[in-house]
């Protein structure tokens, strides 16, 4: 799922080609680094900023794959040509040596693991590359509006955009996955649902997109909500669009991208008037069943060793039934540590010898992770009931790189819910080299997201436009 609130997202970092460094630092550290970070069979790119900071140095970590904001780094020391750095919150520390007359930081970079880093000045961190992001003149209106959830008096903004001639106009609300997302769904500087909204809106769609709550201009809410709290503001949204002019109350789409998918189902199990969903990486089985697998799925294409993955998945699994079945916090917190202490003794070699401490750290952060009031609820929701309920047309679009939504878990689910259901109109689709941002990818990974110049798929903007134009009302 995408998203901020990812799910057991770990950190990716940097993507981007080296500039060279052309100019002289005022001081020994001051200025741009960057280097790759190999881990297991991927290419993590790392940047940092060093500023003079009152007799010592200010470093600042870049993760632009993921966000544009500079990360500030803790304990920073530099003495004899070694610099070093922590931020214990992410469990990340760093030592090198400046060699090569300034020019490089040769060092050992830890996050769970030491890895060898060298890092190299550089003039700029190069821009990412995003053809798709639409680009002026555009052939249609767009406006900024604001509207109200009545239930929750949260007053939400976003973009409608329209087409400029027409009437009874099909509309759509696009729907963002897990995490807080402004309205174009910003992720590694793409904006997939301003290309979505582009592409519609060119062949005739209008379309709604809306920042989350507590992003842009959108209201915060009390940080407590859950997929329910976020399904009522799309319910605002389609009260908003029914009396907009010139759109046809009776056609009023939702696009959702990963949990957006689930969401969509929840609005239209509730609502029957709704004129279809589009579900992009949707999920169809249970938030339980889908965190598991993606955590084996993540876990085994960051390289960690197959014996590690045997003996971890079950004791994660654990982890989860005691999240479910345990809300007191400190409770959770100790039976997850017994269960730890109970899968030791069968643990690898590699892992009794790195210590009890350190895999109780990792796996309390795992405990409080996963009694968020979001996340609990996501574990125990089964959106299958809600996906039997709708009966509007549905188009379901899955990649089969997907390591967050598998393909192969949900797509068969969702091929039977479907396929019994009373609205038997659907259309399920599987992209045999997409990820689960809907890019074209070689090994679906997260870190690779940046590195995608594509922000979606053409082929599936094209069959979003033909299906629900094919369904116009």
């Amino acid at each position: 799922m995408s998203k901020t609130r990812q799910i057991l997202m770990v950190l990716m970092l940097l993507s981007t080609t080296v500039a060279s460094y052309a100019r002289e630092a005022k001081s020994p550290l001051e200025g741009k680094w960057f280097g790759r970070l190999k881990v297991g069979t991927t290419n993590l790119r790392i940047g940092l900023q060093i500023s003079p900071e009152g007799e010592g140095y200010r470093v600042d970590f870049y993760s632009l794959d993921q966000t544009p904001a500079a990360i500030p780094m803790e304990k920073v020391r530099y003495a004899d040509k070694i610099l070093s750095f922590e931020k214990l919150p992410l469990q990340i520390s760093y030592s090198g040596t400046l060699i090569e007359d300034g020019g490089k930081l040769k060092g050992i970079f830890v996050q769970g693991v030491p890895l060898s880093l060298l890092l190299e000045r550089v003039d700029e961190f190069p821009e990412l590359v995003r053809p798709q992001t639409p680009t002026p003149p555009f052939p249609y209106a767009s406006t900024d509006v604001k509207y109200t959830n009545r239930e929750s008096g949260l007053k939400l903004a976003g973009t409608l955009t329209v087409p400029r001639e027409g009437r009874r106009l099909t509309a759509a609300i696009l729907i963002t996955g897990s995490g807080r997302q402004d309205r174009n769904e910003t992720i590694l500087e793409h904006k997939p649902f301003w290309v979505i909204a582009d592409y519609l809106t060119r062949n005739g769609v209008a379309v709604l997109r809306v920042d989350d709550r507590g992003i842009g201009g959108s209201e915060a809410g009390d940080g407590n909500e859950t997929s329910l709290d976020f399904a009522t503001d799309v319910e605002a949204a389609v009260n908003f669009l029914r009396s907009y002019p010139r759109l046809n109350p009776k056609d009023i789409w939702l696009i959702g991208h990963s949990e957006g998918g689930y969401i969509a189902a929840l609005v239209a199990a509730r609502d029957r008037k709704i004129g279809g969903i589009v579900s992009l990486a949707g999920t169809a089985v249970s938030g339980k069943d889908v965190l598991i697998e993606q955590n084996r799925l993540l876990r085994a294409a960051q390289g960690v060793p197959k014996a590690t993955l045997d003996w971890f998945m079950p004791l994660y699994s654990e982890l989860v039934d005691i999240a479910i079945s345990e809300e007191d916090l400190e409770k959770a917190r100790l039976r997850s540590k017994a269960a730890l202490d109970r899968s030791l003794s069968s643990a690898p070699i590699a892992l009794r010898l790195a210590g009890g401490p350190v895999l109780t750290q990792q796996v309390d952060a795992i405990a409080k992770q996963l009694q968020g009031e979001w996340m609990r609820f996501f574990l125990v929701h089964d959106p299958a009931s809600d996906w039997s309920e709708t009966r509007c047309p549905v188009l379901a679009i899955f990649g089969k790189k997907d390591l967050q939504v598998p393909a192969f878990q949900n797509a068969p689910v969702m091929e039977e819910i479907l396929s019994n259901r009373a609205g038997k109109t659907y259309s399920i689709l599987e992209y045999d080299s997409l990820n689960h941002m809907l890019q074209h990818a070689e090994t679906g990974n997260v870190s690779e997201y940046g590195k995608i110049e594509e922000t979606i798929a053409e082929e599936v903007l094209q069959q979003m436009s033909q299906f629900i134009l094919g369904q116009k009302r």
